[in-house]
């Protein structure tokens, strides 16, 4: 199996993983990952692992990903036993992301290539990719910008003078960020929040194409800088998360400072109205109103994910180490809180795009949950496989599988047979 990751710097690696019998843990660049991580539960992990997945695959980055995002993209190449997948990882650090990898052997062998590596100014603290067009990806940026890189239009090797090159320049916030979230229907509309209390609304498809000549400032040449559409308050010190819905085109949701949940309505709002219009009239009202603002959690609330399929449901995660449904018809009271497993904050959530009721969490304290609401014990599976916090994880489209990364620089990709044997019976 290969994994074309883009790596923002920006790097994109590219995984390679062919089928292989299961070997022993005998190659020299396992032995280097085990020879880093030498915690207890790791190691107990570690010696588990043969009979846990059905396939796992880790690697250790140069610089840390806090942002990890399955591309729907796989196809086989020459061998029909090799797998190819692409996927974004984004580092912390501005070293370039080089070679070829390989990965722990469990009946398959694994490799991770840069397919098109690309410097960015500044850590890249989220990356996500155009739902329609996923050549085009945007990054925030330690530095309070957002870029916009189309990677089609960048070699397969690192520019050797070393200058970034996104294709444009969001600017709006005042500082950094971790939210971003492409409009699931409309090409385009771009949300992000950040550690300003701001949310703002870009529309890159606005921008000019005219090629200007531009000098190199500050490691970055680019020729288009984009102004936010729109630019909402959130009344609190910082938006961790932001998540259109996915079935209401003019309905996004925040997770925010103070445990808030934030539902924002654009047909509310007189200056973005006409941007969604065509996919959800708008009233009569042009009043600017966030629709709800509602008290989740006791700790900051740093992630939410909209359920695919049913439009009510919404999971919220927090500092306070727990994780909330809701049903947004009625949020006074949760429908399900989930406090017994994580020890502490929960950084991520995601829904599985194979089964209705199987979800995903990353916390600080090191594991990602796979939970199934129809369990009485909610959690089927537990991923010991990092040895500090998970920023970021990510459901591949068609598969059962999860990739991850931490702050220890690890970056791994796993199939549970728990989860698998789960999904498959749905």
């Amino acid at each position: 199996m290969e994994i074309e990751s883009i790596i923002i710097q920006i790097d994109e690696p590219n995984i390679d993983i062919a089928q292989q019998p299961p070997q022993q843990e005998d190659d020299g660049e396992s032995d280097e990952y085990d020879q880093v991580f030498q915690s207890t539960e790791f190691c107990r992990w570690r010696k588990n692992s043969p009979y846990l997945y059905n396939m796992l695959f880790y690697e250790l980055l140069q610089c840390p990903s806090p942002t990890v995002q399955w591309l729907d993209y796989h196809t086989v190449k020459g061998d029909p036993k090799c797998d190819y997948y692409r996927l974004i990882i984004g580092t912390q650090g501005f070293d370039e992301f080089t070679g070829e990898h390989g990965g722990y052997e469990m009946g398959v062998r694994g490799s991770i290539h840069p397919y098109v590596p690309m410097y960015h100014v500044g850590d890249v603290n989220k990356a996500r990719a155009m739902p329609q067009n996923t050549f085009k990806i945007a990054s925030f940026s330690s530095t309070n910008d957002i870029f916009l890189f189309d990677y089609s239009k960048h070699p397969s090797k690192l520019n050797p003078d070393g200058i970034s090159r996104p294709q444009a320049i969001l600017r709006g916030h005042t500082d950094e960020g971790f939210a971003l979230s492409w409009h699931p229907i409309q090409q385009g509309l771009l949300l992000t929040g950040a550690q300003d209390g701001k949310m703002c609304l870009w529309n890159v498809e606005k921008m000019s194409t005219a090629p200007v000549p531009t000098t190199p400032t500050n490691g970055i040449e680019c020729n288009t800088i984009l102004d936010p559409v729109e630019t909402f308050d959130s009344e609190r010190k910082l938006v961790d998360a932001i998540q259109w819905h996915p079935s209401h085109p003019a309905v996004f949701g925040a997770a925010a400072g103070s445990g808030t949940l934030l539902i924002t309505d654009l047909r509310a709002s007189s200056g973005s109205a006409s941007l969604v219009e065509s996919l959800f009239p708008s009233p009569t009202s042009s009043s600017k109103t966030l629709q709800f603002r509602v008290k989740v959690h006791s700790a900051d609330c740093n992630c939410l994910a909209f359920h695919p399929i049913n439009e009510y449901a919404l999971l919220t995660g927090s500092d306070d180490t727990t994780i909330a449904l809701w049903d947004m018809r009625n949020l006074s009271k949760e429908v399900r809180r989930f406090d017994q497993r994580h020890r502490d904050a929960i950084l991520q959530i995601a829904w599985s795009p194979l089964a209705p009721s199987v979800f995903a969490s990353s916390s600080a304290d090191q594991h990602v949950c796979v939970w199934d609401l129809k369990s009485p014990d909610g959690v089927i599976f537990d991923h010991k496989g990092h040895d500090s916090r998970i920023p970021d994880i990510s459901w591949h489209p068609t598969r059962p599988m999860i990739a991850s990364v931490a702050e220890d620089s690890s970056f791994q990709i796993w199939e549970a047979s728990a989860v698998e044997n789960l999904i498959n019976n749905v």
